[in-house]
């Protein structure tokens, strides 16, 4: 993962379906941009090393939120904490609201910009509104590596 132009993207196993909808606009950045999610993380590699190496390099999080997301121990405890602290250091969080959740709840989170409209999450969009949201947030990623 290059650190210059590295993306972090932080989810909810139970929105994988969500985020393979996402992965297919990558491509429109290919080779500018390494976007890394845990699924690059293979049979044998220590997971853990993975994700603290991946999280240690981002100059952009993606935040895939939901319920699930605010759920997921591990991301609240061990990826969340990491992600704001180097906020402060100039790394950009997006966040992209999946599904209705109490997000704002979390004002750590609720004070960035979404991509999306929180009151229309990704669940209840028709596939084009989807396809414009991911679109949105390419185009954010692109514009924040340069």
């Amino acid at each position: 993962m290059d650190s210059v132009n590295s993306v972090f993207i932080s989810y909810s196993h139970k929105d994988e379906k969500l985020l393979k909808g996402l992965k297919r606009h990558f491509t429109a950045l290919n080779g500018k941009v390494d976007f890394w999610d845990d699924s690059q993380i293979l049979a044998g590699m220590k997971w853990e090393k993975e994700i603290k190496s991946a999280l240690s390099k981002a100059k952009v999080a993606v935040l895939l939120i939901s319920a699930d997301f605010f759920n997921s121990s591990y991301i609240m405890k061990n990826e969340l904490p990491v992600l704001l602290d180097a906020e402060k250091k100039d790394v950009k969080i997006l966040s992209v609201i999946l599904k209705p959740c109490l997000f704002t709840l979390y004002p750590q989170l609720s004070n960035f910009q979404c991509i999306n409209d929180p009151s229309k999450t990704v669940i209840q969009m028709n596939e084009a509104e989807r396809e414009i949201v991911w679109m949105k947030l390419i185009t954010r990623i692109n514009e924040l590596i340069g």
